[in-house]
């Protein structure tokens, strides 16, 4: 059986609201800034950057500064590394020019100031140097044995632009 739908009540209008203007902007008092706490003062021993922040020590048991500190100090092993990343490029732009006598000079250069060649770039840059000065079969040989033995190489990419194409 069906029932019949309740009747709806009557639905009362809803009453005026007055409009209300929205507030002002509020403007904060500009407030002058607290002055700069001074640097930690430093140790006769300390040695600082530019920026006055002083450079963590070498040595894990070494008294560490007060305050900011740059993460480590620029050591004797980093100066030889950021020289060695000199020379590769400047191996790079002799390459890039094909400057056959300035690229064996700088070669000669990594070869006596790098001897251990950790990163096994020296032959790669002979052969390279060969191949511009002396092209041909013998020097594509010997290229394409060296790309074959220095797969992992950064330097083979060259081998196969200044040798092998």
């Amino acid at each position: 059986m069906l029932r019949p739908a309740p009747k709806p009540e009557p639905v009362e209008p809803p009453a005026e609201v007055a409009e209300v203007p929205p507030p002002p902007p509020m403007v904060e008092a500009q407030r002058p800034r607290p002055p700069a706490p001074p640097p930690p003062a430093r140790k006769p021993d300390e040695v600082t950057t530019s920026d006055g922040l002083p450079i963590m020590p070498p040595g894990p048991n070494d008294p560490r500064p007060d305050g900011p500190v740059h993460p480590h100090p620029i050591t004797p092993q980093h100066q030889r590394i950021f020289r060695e990343n000199h020379l590769i490029g400047q191996l790079n732009g002799a390459m890039d020019v094909q400057d056959v006598p300035g690229l064996r000079r700088l070669l000669e250069e990594y070869r006596r100031d790098y001897p251990e060649d950790d990163n096994m770039l020296q032959g790669g840059y002979a052969v390279i140097a060969d191949c511009l000065e002396h092209p041909g079969e013998a020097a594509r040989a010997a290229a394409t044995s060296w790309a074959e033995t220095h797969r992992g190489s950064t330097l083979r990419r060259f081998v196969n632009r200044h040798c092998l194409e």
